[in-house]
């Protein structure tokens, strides 16, 4: 049951999230923006895991906002690339092209999960 909650929400909610970031005509401040907001997720996340190890694995709670917080800067990392092609390239072939590599790019961990689970049994 687990695995499919998560299955749905790496499929349909990164996708989104990732649509959503992308959205925006991006500009040199939005870019900045999206840059720090980046770094700001991963770097929480991070400390979670590192900063809180005795914690890491045995509350579910802290693990889990640990991994959503890398996943989100993830998105960040992949939403920052495609709105920077995007503002060298205007096209429509660059904005579909970054939007769907995107898009997929978000479902990434899902494999790792996935591999994981097959691995533990």
């Amino acid at each position: 049951m687990i695995l499919a909650l998560l299955f749905v929400v790496f499929f349909v909610g990164g996708p989104l999230a990732f649509r959503l970031i992308t959205k925006v005509v991006p500009t040199d401040k939005s870019q900045r923006m999206l840059g720090i907001a980046t770094a700001i997720l991963a770097g929480s996340g991070l400390a979670l895991r590192y900063g809180l190890v005795d914690l890491w694995g045995r509350h579910i709670g802290m693990t889990v906002l640990s991994i959503s917080l890398i996943w989100f800067a993830w998105i960040g990392v992949l939403a920052y690339g495609a709105r920077a092609l995007r503002q060298v390239d205007t096209g429509t072939r660059m904005r579909r092209w970054t939007g769907v590599i995107g898009a997929a790019g978000t479902t990434m961990p899902w494999f790792g999960l996935a591999s994981a689970n097959l691995v533990h049994g």
